[in-house]
């Protein structure tokens, strides 16, 4: 038995490399060789030619190995794991690039000749950039871990842990800064983080707003209190529109006349801000308007003027609602025209079909007189949350009854100095009973 029969299979799989690195190291040293006369040119090669390979292996390992191996066999196979997820928060593209490190590393190893300071500094940048990548993959790791669990059907909102995310990157990329220069430098990281323990007051007090934007970033975000879409107002600032960015430090917010205001993320959970995504979500806008009645102009009604108001549609309706009210009140038994017409306005929006019917208030009341007028509050949700649609549905509401409100005897208030009423006899009822039918006879 010889000596090489006696060898293990590592010795052996060890002696084969061996081999194999001297020989890539005497082909490199014959194609290096003509520029061994000129040390600047010949380092400046092998350093170009090393980014090249690193270049060409990050798109070989990518495309060629990673991508193919993980997308057809392992992710998509699952039922929340995909692979697009995976491209998409560039994970695959950091294996990739981590493993063309190592393998320059190893190539620097077979380059001759280029002298141990070039090594040991090349060995170094290498080391520094295998760090960043590997705080590179945990954040976009974190981020595909995000993707996966706001898909998840008891979550279901986009960015349920961004705020865990964005503190994370914080932390591991400024931990792997510190390692990175320490590698380089050849030093200890406690060196570093001394340091840094020294002059904490004072990055505590320039990185002030950052540290508070950071840790309310995972207030906002966990919390769901705001989302990219959401149409906040906040009452301290500029800030009425829709939230276009969330980011770890600011919320950007383009207000309705296209501007754009920018607010620290701590704002958001430092003072009150409205968020109108329920109103949206729930289906209904409210409508929370008043008309003034001028009080002079409120008084009972009598039987001949009630059945001159039959006429009109809806007053009917409005009158089994006012009997009601009044049957329930002790009393009180005569029907006044301030409350026919609320009872009116509230048969009125019974009946509209873009007004919310079930599930949402509906309300006709007075409110506290003032020396501007007794306001008759409309308390009521429109089907339909877009501003152009409400707006339309609000304005007509309000159109119909300020147009139906003389007939009633009612007037909305005005200053003084704009009405003047020439005649009390004003006051008394003005309807004409053929207008009411040739506007029933055209709804029929």
């Amino acid at each position: 038995m010889t000596m090489e029969d006696d060898k293990t299979m590592p010795d052996r799989v060890e002696d084969a490399f061996g081999d194999s690195a001297e020989v890539i190291s005497d082909t490199l040293n014959d194609w290096l060789s003509p520029l061994e006369g000129t040390p600047v040119v010949y380092i400046a090669v092998i350093t170009v030619a090393l980014l090249l390979l690193l270049w060409i292996l990050h798109l070989v390992f990518r495309f060629l190995v990673i991508r193919p191996l993980v997308g057809n066999r392992l992710v998509n196979r699952s039922k929340w794991l995909k692979s697009q997820d995976l491209i998409a928060t560039g994970v695959l593209s950091s294996i990739a690039t981590m493993l063309s490190i190592l393998c320059i590393g190893a190539i620097v190893d077979l380059l001759p000749r280029v002298g141990a300071a070039y090594e040991e500094g090349a060995s170094r940048v290498i080391d520094a950039l295998f760090v960043f990548f590997c705080a590179q993959l945990i954040v976009r790791a974190g981020r595909f871990l995000d993707l996966v669990y706001s898909r998840l059907p008891s979550v279901d909102r986009p960015g349920a842990l961004m705020g865990y995310v964005s503190v994370g990157a914080f932390l591991v990329y400024g931990a792997a800064l510190v390692i990175m220069v320490s590698v380089i430098l050849d030093m200890s990281p406690l060196y570093f983080l001394t340091g840094i323990g020294a002059a904490s007051a004072i990055l505590l007090i320039v990185f002030r707003d950052t540290l508070l934007s950071m840790f309310a970033n995972i207030v906002v975000t966990t919390g769901d209190l705001v989302r990219v879409g959401d149409w906040i107002h906040v009452p301290s600032s500029s800030a009425d529109g829709y939230v276009i960015e969330i980011s770890l430090n600011v919320v950007k917010v383009q207000n309705f006349d296209k501007t754009i205001t920018v607010l620290p993320t701590y704002r958001l959970v430092q003072e009150a801000f409205v968020n109108y995504r329920g109103m949206y979500k729930a289906g209904g806008r409210r409508i929370k308007r008043s008309i003034m009645l001028d009080q002079r102009t409120i008084r009972p009604l009598a039987p001949a003027e009630l059945d001159r108001l039959e006429v009109i549609p809806l007053v009917g309706r409005a009158m089994e609602l006012d009997r009601a009210a009044l049957a329930s009140a002790t009393g009180g038994d005569r029907t006044t025209n301030s409350g026919l017409f609320r009872h009116y306005i509230l048969a009125y929006l019974q009946a509209h079909p873009r007004i919310h019917q079930k599930d949402f208030t509906m309300l006709v009341r007075q409110l506290q007189p003032t020396a501007e007028g007794l306001p008759l509050e409309l308390y009521c949700f429109v089907a339909d949350t877009a501003w152009a649609a409400f707006e339309e549905v609000q304005s007509t509401i309000f159109d119909q009854l300020l147009g139906t409100l003389p007939a009633f005897g009612l007037r909305v208030y005005q200053g003084e100095s704009d009405f003047q009423e020439p005649n009390p006899e004003s006051r008394r009822i003005e309807v004409d009973p053929t207008v009411f039918k040739a506007a029933n006879d055209g709804d029929a």
